[in-house]
């Protein structure tokens, strides 16, 4: 049991962490405009007036690291867990939709965005999980 639970963390963890690593490399290859965030961040208008002007190819570049955290999550909690219940890496994957769902809330999006940024974070869970070595 306590195999299962360490999994299923272990599996949010590396998830969030190739999570940040993917979001990075986004903002690498397509940088946000020069000048588009204020310089006094303690004025909240001034920040969300930013971040809905944020292009929307950087938000798909969000989208787009949730679903390789996802599938990372899927694929080290199935290796951890040393059984192959796909419920396990599932759990994972709604870990991570959690926390997309908690910066969706918080951070102003457009409606695409959460419709695609919440629907991918279980298929790609999954397809972890189908990647992951078996054991018997």
């Amino acid at each position: 049991m306590l195999r299962i639970i360490l999994a299923v963390f272990g599996g949010v963890i590396a998830g969030g962490v190739a999570t940040a690593l993917l979001e990075a490399l986004g903002y690498v290859a397509f940088p946000l405009p020069e000048g588009l965030f204020p310089t006094d961040l303690s004025d909240g208008d001034a920040v969300r007036a930013a971040l809905a002007a944020v292009p929307d190819i950087n938000r798909l570049a969000v989208v787009a690291a949730w679903g390789g955290g996802a599938l990372v999550a899927g694929f080290v909690t199935t290796l951890l867990a040393r059984s192959s219940h796909q419920a396990l890496a599932m759990l994972a994957g709604g870990g991570l939709l959690f926390a997309g769902l908690s910066n969706l809330i918080y951070t102003p999006s457009p409606l695409w965005m959460w419709a695609l940024g919440l629907a991918v974070f279980l298929p790609m869970a999954w397809l972890g999980y189908r990647l992951a070595p078996k054991r018997s």
